[in-house]
């Protein structure tokens, strides 16, 4: 575009990202004719922008969207976090971080979200969660509704 926002007609390459950075997004490619048209997929919830930058002249200045609401999508599976893990929506395992070790004998609590396909928390489910445990010793909690409408929180 020029100035006043006129098509300009040229085949620079472009590129595309996002605020949200579990995004799918496209590899780089050419204009034609001065226009190209991208599929993005983004994958956690919340207010996200997607971004493109000429690629062929840096001192194009780029273009941001306006901000986009992504909402989480149906209720799929249930995630569960323990002390050292932290929810990360959108990514492979949606998850970070490691287990922190625990001392035989003594509570910790872990954290049940019910989540869509990307591990975005869904927010009006109140079915009730069940936990086992490997540790056939193991104090386990009573049978808990997920509350708050998104999820509960048990010492194990």
């Amino acid at each position: 575009m020029d100035a006043n926002w006129n098509l300009i007609v040229t085949n620079d390459n472009v590129g595309i990202t996002s605020s949200d950075g579990n995004a799918v997004l496209p590899v780089n490619a050419a204009l034609v004719a001065g226009t190209q048209g991208f599929t993005v997929t983004l994958k956690s919830s919340g207010s996200k922008t997607v971004t493109a930058s000429d690629i062929t002249h840096a001192g194009i200045v780029a273009n941001a969207s306006s901000p986009i609401t992504v909402n989480a999508g149906a209720f799929a599976r249930l995630q569960l976090l323990v002390p050292g893990e932290t929810a990360s929506p959108g990514s492979a395992t949606g998850k970070t971080g490691t287990p922190s070790a625990r001392t035989a004998g003594t509570a910790f609590t872990l954290t049940v979200n019910a989540v869509d396909t990307n591990w975005n928390v869904v927010g009006s489910v109140t079915d009730t969660v069940h936990l086992t445990s490997t540790d056939t010793n193991a104090a386990l909690p009573a049978d808990t509704a997920l509350r708050a409408a998104r999820k509960c929180s048990a010492p194990h």
